[in-house]
């Protein structure tokens, strides 16, 4: 035991040892209140930013040199996908170390469990944090101050005011939510549909094309499913306990009855004239901005102002009209940035970090991408977005979005609490409902038992 003792402490000192000439070795990361700015300490060759954007990419390092002329070729902006991969996101930084850029835009969620791969944020990021971006950053920090909130990652409900207006609907008349007043709920919606009947002959065109669907609801895939799942005011761990999905809550049955009762109107018939297939009714929403829809969600990662341009359209943002008076919601998360643990040059990444989160380069980002931001509406660093309909986004997002927790399970901290809703197969069930082989009380039942069949598989370390 006493040999043992020995050869511990002998070790310990090595290593702290090692620990104090790293430290001594590393440049210090010092923030020069009067500058404002972090001393860039080392000879540093190149800082690379990984951006996930052809047009942030170049706007960012044409933002660069005119704002640090002495630095100018300091700054690399590379394309650098934020969802993981092995050369992408968090597990890119994981796998990649000092192949993987300096500072990077990732997902926030990817975060935890991955801390090691990035640098604790300096005090001057953690009260930016604190004080300026996004909720989230206090649900992340609780795990460690690592990530710094920035854009919006979800969809948005929109509608074309080109096609309605085109339909007969007053399409100026909007309620303070900024939907068409004759059209601001689902029950307004679906007897506008009904109207046109089923038959394809009857149905609107719209430049020589017939309107065979009225909002392309995903009933195949769950994540912009979401949408009718909440649509009776239920949202996932709403009591914030991470075990408790609430798949047994009365209001998530009203959500299922939702998805029943719009299976019965003529808001979704294919070719024939029948009613379409649940099974077909999976991803579609990118056809919306091509004019496919006069309704639909809008991710923040498509590009409006494009389809505008190309094709002539005028897409309008707002809350999702109301079901038995309750705003339905859609999921969102942030994407963020966060500093390398690999960096060879901590202070120059600092200062990135902080140039990065002024109004200026957060504009510039904004105005070269199709992001909206994930800051505190009377934040000091809040961009004025030259698109106006980012703000439209913004503001709708804000009313009904649903964040994804990043919490993990109480008992198991390397699963995520949210995965319930992604592996126990909800949209089977939905597509159920959607056919007829299933009541929403059926369903309910069975997506009860497949979470709590799960949760007891998953919340455990054994």
């Amino acid at each position: 035991m006493k040999k043992f003792l020995v050869m511990f402490v002998a070790a310990l000192m090595v290593f702290t040892v090692a620990a104090c000439e790293r430290e001594e070795e590393e440049p210090s990361v010092v923030f020069d209140e009067d500058a404002g700015r972090f001393e860039i300490e080392e000879d540093a060759d190149e800082i690379v930013v990984g951006v996930d954007s052809d047009p942030m990419r170049e706007a960012l390092e044409a933002q660069w040199a005119e704002d640090y002329p002495e630095y100018e070729d300091l700054l690399v902006v590379e394309d650098y996908e934020s969802v993981n991969s092995e050369d992408s996101g968090m597990e890119g930084l994981e796998l990649m170390e000092d192949e993987a850029p300096d500072v990077a835009l990732v997902i926030d969620n990817e975060v935890i469990g991955r801390e090691p791969a990035v640098r604790r944020l300096h005090e001057y990021h953690e009260q930016v944090g604190e004080e300026q971006t996004h909720s989230i950053y206090h649900d992340i920090s609780d795990h460690g101050n690592f990530f710094l909130p920035i854009f919006i990652d979800g969809m948005v409900f929109s509608w074309n005011k080109t096609m309605l207006d085109e339909m007969g609907v007053d399409v100026d008349d909007r309620t303070e939510d900024n939907l068409p007043s004759e059209l601001a709920s689902w029950k307004d919606i679906f007897e506008f549909a009904d109207e046109f009947g089923e038959d394809p002959d009857d149905r609107p065109e719209f430049e020589d094309r017939e309107i065979l669907e009225f909002f392309p609801l995903s009933v195949a895939e769950v994540w912009s499913g979401y949408m009718q799942l909440s649509s009776g005011g239920w949202q996932i761990y709403e009591d914030e306990v991470y075990n408790e999905p609430g798949f047994d809550d009365p209001a998530f049955l009203e959500g299922l009855e939702f998805l029943d009762e719009f299976s019965n109107t003529n808001m979704s018939v294919d070719e024939t004239g029948s009613i379409r297939g649940g099974d077909a009714m999976d991803w579609r929403w990118e056809n919306y901005l091509d004019g496919d829809y006069p309704f639909g969600l809008v991710g923040t990662w498509m590009d409006v102002e494009e389809a505008m341009v190309d094709y002539g359209y005028e897409f309008q943002f707002s809350r999702v009209p109301t079901w038995e008076g309750e705003h339905p919601s859609t999921l969102y998360k942030t994407k963020g940035f966060v500093i390398n643990s690999a960096t060879e040059y901590p202070s120059a990444a600092n200062e990135v970090l902080r140039w990065l989160y002024e109004q200026s380069t957060i504009e510039t980002m904004i105005d070269n991408s199709t992001y909206i931001p994930a800051l505190q509406e009377d934040a000091d660093i809040y961009p004025d977005m030259a698109d106006d309909y980012k703000d439209d986004m913004t503001e709708a997002m804000m009313a009904d979005g649903w964040l994804e927790s990043a919490e993990t399970l109480p008992n198991n901290p390397s699963r995520r609490a949210m995965s319930v809703l992604y592996d126990i197969g909800v949209e089977d069930y939905m597509v159920e409902v959607w056919d007829g082989y299933l009541t929403p009380e059926e369903a309910q039942d069975a997506i009860v038992d497949a979470a709590d069949h799960w949760i007891e598989e998953n919340d455990t370390l054994d």
